[in-house]
C-alpha cells in the first residue's frame, strides 16, 4: 500500500528520542537471535504440523518416502503429460514407481544426488550423483517399475531428486519428468530421525533403525551441529531464507525475490510504491538494459504495477498480472482434486495454488518450483535464459529456505468469523451480508437478492479456501470480461489472460471485452484463475490479476456487474446459482468488514514485529521496529480510506502507537527503547478490543 504522509511526531517526544539517540551511542549487544521479519516460527510450526498429518493421511510415513513426478520446463528435455509418483519403503529398500501418460519407448529411473560446489545448482549436472534404479516397464496406459536397492550400492548417496530418462541416458543429458523433496518432506525426515538419534549426534548413522535412511532429504539447517532441534532448525531456516530473499540475485541481473515482493509493502508492489523508486532500481532493468527491453513493458508497470509472465512457455505470449502479495501462503495454496482422474496425489491440477493460475510454474507448480520459475522468469542478464550464463539456478539447500521463509509469512490459520462480533452495526453487518451463504428464496423459489454477498462459498472465513470443496477455488469469475480493460486502453496489444491451463483460449470476444478490433489479441487457459485470501485484501490494492479496479469497494461492487453474473463462476462447483446483487450501502458495508479484519491482521502482525525486535540488538531491532511501523500504518489507512470512519477511538490508539513506535527507531538502547515498544502494543490491542469481540 502506498504510505501517506508519516504520522507527526509531537516536538517534546521528537527531542526525547533525538537525544535518548544522541546519548546512547553505544548500546549492548543481545544474543544471536535469528532474525526473521515478518516469518513466523511458531506459524510455521503449525504449518508443519498441519503438513504432516496430511502427508501421513496420504500414505506418506516415517519408513515410506512419496515424491510425485512430472514434466518441468526447466528439466525435462521434451514437453509430456507424463505425471508419476515414486514411493520408497525405507525399512526394506523397496521401490514401486507408477507413471501414466508416457509413450511406448524406453524409459529408465534414476535418483539424483546434487553435490555441493560453487558451481552446483538444483539441476543435474555433470559432477553430480546419479544412480539408475531400472528401466520402466509398459502395462496398458501406465509404465511401472518395482525393484529392490541394494543397500551397498548407496553408501554417502542421498536422494536430492528423481529422473525419469530415455533410455540409455543420464539426467544431465535428458529428462521427460523429474521430481523432488519439498522443504516440509525434508524437515519431516530430518524430525524423525532426531527421534532415534542423541541431539547434537550426526543424524546419519550405519546402525541406524531404519536400514535407508542415509538416502532421505533432509535440511541442510538440520545437518548443522549447532541446530539441536526442529525448533531451532526452524527459526535458522527462516532467517537464512530471509536473508536469500532479500540479497540473492542468483548471479541474473541485479533483481532480488525483495525487487518486487517489498517487506514494507506487504510483499508485494504497486504503482504509487513504484513511483517513489529511483531510476536505477533493479525493477526497471529494462528501461536501462537494451538486451532485456522485452523483459516487461515498463508503462503497464509503472501506470498499473504489472509485470510480464511467460506463463503458457517461453515460447508464447507473455501475459500482465499484478504481483501477487505472499501473505498466509500456507492458509490458501491447498488445490482441489481434478475430478475422475485417478487416485495418486500428482493427480491434482497442481501441487500449489500460486501466482494466480497454479500452472505458472516450471514443473508441477509447487511453491519449491515456482521460486526455480520466479529465477528465470524475472532474474535473467539475457532473454536468451540459460542456466550457467544469464543466471544461475538454485541449490536444494536454497530452495528449502527461500520455501520456509514464504510458508512462514502472515498468519498459519484462518479466521473464525462465527465468534467475531464488530462492534460497529455497518461492519457487521457487512459481515453477516459476507458470511451467509446461500440465497434465501421466496415462495415460488426465487432468489431474493440483497440478502447475501455470496462471499462465503468461495472465501470461507474470508480466506481463499471453498467451504465446499476445503481447496483453493480455480474459477473463471468474468474479470477478463470486463469492458474497457485498463491495460488494454494503455496497449491495445495486451493479450487477454486466459488464466489456468495452456490449451488456447476459445473466446476472445471484442464485444465482451472492450471496444477492439474483432482480432483482439487472445492468450491460452481456460479462464480460470487463484482465489486470493480477503483478510489481507484491503491494503494490497490494486486488484485482481490484472490490477483492474483501485479500491476494495470497486472490487466488491464488482460481484454486481454483469461480467461476474454471466460467468462460469457463479455456479458453485454444485450447479447452484450465486448471483450477487447488493445495493450500493450493501457493497459499504461489506468493503468496511473487509477493511475491518485487515487491520486486525495489521495490529497482529505489527506486534509479531515488535516483539522481535525487543530481542534483537540496536541495528536488527530497528529494522523490525520500521517493519512494525508500515503495518501499523497499514492499519490506520485501511481504517481510514474508506469514506466512513466506523472506529475513530480505534484510530486514535493506532496513531498514538505510530508515534511511539517512530521515537523507539530512532533509540539503541533496549532500556529506553523498549518499554516504548511494549507500550504501543499495548495500544494496538486496545485499539483491536474496540474493533471486535471475539468470543472464546
Amino acid at each position: 500500500m502506498n504510505k501517506k504522509k508519516a504520522y507527526t511526531l509531537t516536538g517534546v517526544l521528537t527531542l526525547l528520542s533525538i537525544t535518548a539517540f544522541m546519548s546512547f551511542q553505544s548500546s549492548p549487544e543481545f544474543s544471536d537471535e535469528p532474525v526473521l521479519g515478518h516469518g513466523n516460527q511458531d506459524a510455521l510450526s503449525t504449518i508443519y504440523s498441519q503438513w504432516k498429518s496430511k502427508y501421513e493421511a496420504s500414505g506418506g510415513s516415517p519408513t515410506t518416502l512419496k515424491i510425485p513426478l512430472a514434466y518441468s520446463r526447466i528439466f525435462s528435455t521434451k514437453t509430456t503429460s507424463a505425471r508419476g509418483l515414486f514411493k520408497l519403503d525405507l525399512m526394506k529398500g523397496d521401490i514401486s514407481v507408477q507413471v501414466n501418460g508416457l509413450d511406448n519407448k524406453s524409459y529408465d529411473l534414476w535418483l539424483v544426488d546434487n553435490k555441493e560446489g560453487d558451481q552446483q545448482t538444483v539441476k543435474p549436472e555433470l559432477a553430480d550423483g546419479y544412480y539408475r534404479v531400472g528401466e520402466l516397464n509398459h502395462k496398458g496406459n501406465s509404465a511401472e517399475l518395482i525393484t529392490h536397492l541394494k543397500h551397498d550400492e548407496l553408501q554417502n548417496f542421498k536422494i536430492d531428486m528423481l529422473a525419469i530418462t530415455p533410455s540409455g541416458m543420464k539426467p544431465d543429458q535428458a529428462i521427460v519428468i523429474s521430481g523432488a523433496p519439498g522443504a516440509l518432506q525434508r524437515l519431516y525426515y530430518s524430525d524423525k530421525l532426531w527421534a532415534l538419534t542423541q541431539v547434537g549426534e550426526v543424524i546419519s548413522k550405519p546402525n541406524s533403525q531404519i536400514p535407508f535412511e542415509f538416502l532421505l532429504p533432509k535440511s541442510a539447517q538440520a545437518a548443522n551441529p549447532t541446530q539441536t532441534n526442529l525448533a531451532s532448525v526452524l527459526g535458522a531456516e527462516i532467517a537464512e531464507g530471509r536473508r536469500l530473499f532479500i540479497n540473492e540475485t542468483f548471479n541474473g541481473n541485479g533483481r532480488t525475490c525483495v525487487t518486487c515482493h517489498r517487506l514494507d509493502n506487504n510483499h508485494t508492489i504497486d504503482p504509487k510504491y513504484i513511483a517513489k523508486l529511483p531510476k536505477n532500481d533493479p525493477l526497471f532493468i529494462a528501461e536501462t538494459r537494451p538486451a532485456l527491453k522485452d523483459l516487461e513493458k515498463p508503462r503497464l508497470m509503472r501506470e498499473m504495477g504489472l509485470v510480464l509472465s511467460n506463463i503458457d512457455g517461453f515460447d508464447k505470449p507473455g501475459v500482465m498480472r499484478s504481483v501477487p502479495h505472499l501473505l498466509a501462503l500456507s492458509t490458501s495454496i491447498a488445490t482441489e482434486l481434478v475430478a475422475n482422474k485417478g487416485e495418486f496425489p500428482q493427480d491434482e491440477e497442481f501441487v500449489h495454488a500460486l501466482g494466480w493460475s497454479g500452472d505458472g510454474s516450471v514443473g508441477n507448480g509447487s511453491l519449491r518450483e515456482f521460486t526455480i520459475g520466479a529465477v528465470v522468469q524475472h532474474f535473467p542478464k539475457t532473454l536468451d535464459r540459460q542456466p550457467g550464463k544469464d543466471f544461475r539456478l538454485p541449490t536444494d539447500a536454497e530452495l528449502t529456505a527461500l520455501e520456509l521463509y514464504m510458508l512462514s509469512l502472515g498468519r498459519s490459520e484462518d479466521l473464525n468469523l462465527s465468534k467475531m462480533t464488530f462492534k460497529s452495526e455497518i461492519v457487521q453487518r457487512g459481515k453477516v451480508l459476507f458470511d451467509t451463504k446461500e440465497n434465501p428464496v421466496d415462495s415460488s423459489g426465487k432468489p431474493i437478492f440483497g440478502k447475501t454477498a455470496n462471499c462465503n462459498g468461495c472465501h470461507s472465513n474470508a480466506g481463499a479456501i471453498s467451504s465446499t470443496t476445503n481447496g483453493n477455488p480455480t474459477r473463471d469469475t468474468g474479470v477478463e470480461m470486463m469492458a474497457d480493460q485498463a491495460a488494454v486502453l494503455i496497449d491495445p496489444d495486451t493479450p487477454m489472460d486466459g488464466g489456468f491451463g495452456t490449451d488456447p483460449h476459445g473466446d476472445c470476444s471484442s464485444l465482451l471485452r472492450s471496444q477492439q478490433e474483432e482480432d483482439a489479441p487472445c492468450n491460452y487457459g481456460e479462464g480460470r484463475f487463484n482465489t486470493p485470501t480477503l483478510v489481507e485484501a484491503a491494503d494490497t490494492a490494486p486488484f485482481f490479476h490484472n490490477n483492474s479496479v483501485n479500491t476494495i469497494e470497486e472490487a466488491v461492487a464488482f460481484y454486481n456487474t454483469e461480467a461476474f453474473n454471466n460467468s462460469p463462476g457463479h455456479l458453485t462447483s454444485s450447479r447452484k446459482d450465486r448471483q450477487v446483487k447488493i445495493g450500493s450501502s450493501q457493497v459499504v458495508a461489506v468493503a468496511l468488514f473487509l477493511r475491518s479484519i485487515n487491520a486486525l491482521e495489521n495490529i497482529r502482525n505489527s506486534n509479531h514485529l515488535l516483539d522481535q525486535a525487543m530481542k534483537l540488538n540496536a541495528a536488527n531491532g530497528r529494522e523490525m521496529v520500521k517493519l512494525a511501523m508500515a503495518d501499523t500504518e497499514d492499519a490506520i489507512e485501511v481504517l481510514t480510506e474508506g469514506q466512513l470512519l466506523p472506529y475513530p477511538e480505534a484510530v486514535n490508539k493506532l496513531e498514538a502507537a505510530y508515534k511511539l513506535e517512530a521515537a523507539a527507531a530512532l533509540l539503541q538502547v533496549p532500556t529506553i527503547r523498549n518499554p516504548m515498544l511494549r507500550k504501543a502494543r499495548e495500544l494496538k490491542l486496545q485499539a483491536r478490543s474496540l474493533i471486535v469481540d471475539i468470543a472464546s
